[in-house]
This record gives C-alpha cells, structure tokens and sequence, in this order.
C-alpha cells in the first residue's frame, strides 16, 4: 500500500499543471446543471494542454469493445481482420441483429487506471487529475453528488461504422453517480454521426450534442443515451476520454 501511496504521490506532483480553466464559471455550470441535470463545460482544460492530450489520445492502441452473448467483450484489430470471411460476416451479422433490437455497442476503447500507462505519462496525469479532490469536490458542487470519491477513465475511439445504443450508465454494484464525456475531436461534422443522444424514458429522441473539442459533458446516468452510428463518409476518428464519477 505504501508503494501505491507513493506512486500516487509523485503523480501529483507530476500533475500541477493540470486543472479546470479558470475562465469557468462553476456558479453558472452549476445552475444550468440542476435545470435538467446535464450540462457541457467548454474549454474545460488550457488549450495547449487540449490539444497535447489530444495528440495523445490519437496516437493509443485500441481494442474493439462490442456486446455480444449477452457479456461485454472486446477483441484486438489483428484478431478481427485474421478472421475468416465467413467468420467476420457472421460476427457482424450478430452485432447488427443486437443493434436492430437497440442493443450493444461496437467503439474502440483503451483502459485508464493507475499503474496502466507506464508508456504515457499524460495519461497517467489525466487520470490523476480526474481523482484529485479538488477536481472531485468541484464535480460534488456541480452535480450535488456529495458521495462522489473517484472518477473511472478509458479513452474512446469512434470510426465509421461504430456506436452506442441507446441506454442508461445506472450500476448500483460500481456506485455510478455522474458521467462524463471529455472531447477530443477536433472540427467535427454532425453529419458524421458520433452524436451524444439523449432521450425520453419511453424512447423518444430529446436532443444531441455533436463533439465539440475540449468540452466536457456531465449527466446523471439515469439519463438515457447513446452515440449515434459513426457515417462511412466520416473522415475524422471521434476520440474522448469517458467514465464515471462513483461514490465507491
């Protein structure tokens, strides 16, 4: 534990300069946050430090992360392309009958935690940031989720024919309280798909928010969502980091 500790440590002080912008005004967040307990912080981060992490973000390794069989499971690019042809068809003949029904998902998706990114210290600080108690506290003033303890992290990756249907982030045994969705795609076109969508309880499209770079967007995770299927045409890959601020 003590080494862990000490890890933890040298982090931090690794870690300065990574905060909010101080341009944001929390009060403000804060009221359009409790309107409908949603709301999206832009220029979340100093913009060069944006964009360092962005270059980041863009240059992992990412598995495809899909639902299938009822288990969450996720498979490398080489294991997906030596496939056979018969083989991939049928992989993907199950994927999209599940997402006909409104079920699953298929992105790119690379795990941040403590001790995970001995390749990439940004992504170390990223996360230490996301846990640091000055961060956790301004969330706990955002949301009024005074239980929050720590935020989980994996970094996203979104390409043609990728997506996330629709669904609600609640899980009552990783105590989920907020998520969050940190923008790292650069001038994209809502026509490209990758829309963060809300919906009604009953299903009922409310509204979406396109990526929008260097933007955060927080929502109770009752709120029903999804990440609309990623067009062919689209010629950017939609890249954030996502998680949860939980209270375990």
């Amino acid at each position: 534990m003590a080494i862990i500790m000490s890890g933890i440590s040298l982090i931090r002080q690794l870690n300065m300069h990574f905060a909010f912008n101080q341009s944001n005004n929390f009060d403000l967040i804060k009221q359009q946050y409790q309107v409908d307990k949603r709301v999206r912080i832009d220029n979340v981060l100093e913009s060069s430090l944006a964009q360092k992490l962005c270059d980041s973000v863009s240059k992992l390794q990412y598995t495809h992360a899909f639902f299938q069989n009822g288990v969450n499971q996720s498979i490398t690019h080489q294991q997906l392309h030596s496939m056979s042809s018969q083989n991939k068809q049928r992989f993907f003949k199950l994927l999209y009958s599940d997402a006909a029904k409104g079920v699953g998902f298929f992105y790119g998706r690379h795990q941040i935690s403590l001790g995970s990114e001995v390749d990439d210290s940004l992504l170390y600080k990223v996360f230490d940031w996301l846990n640091a108690p000055h961060t956790l506290e301004i969330i706990k003033t955002i949301t009024g989720m005074n239980d929050i303890t720590n935020t989980s992290a994996q970094a996203t990756q979104y390409v043609p024919g990728h997506y996330l249907t629709r669904h609600n982030d609640v899980n009552h045994q990783e105590q989920r309280r907020v998520a969050y969705v940190l923008s790292m795609s650069k001038q994209w076109h809502p026509d490209w798909g990758g829309l963060l969508q809300f919906y009604q309880a009953n299903g009922t499209p409310k509204d979406a928010w396109a990526p929008q770079f260097n933007s955060m967007a927080l929502f109770d995770v009752n709120h029903v969502h999804g990440v609309s299927y990623v067009a062919p045409y689209a010629t950017q890959a939609r890249y954030s980091i996502t998680g949860w601020f939980r209270a375990d």
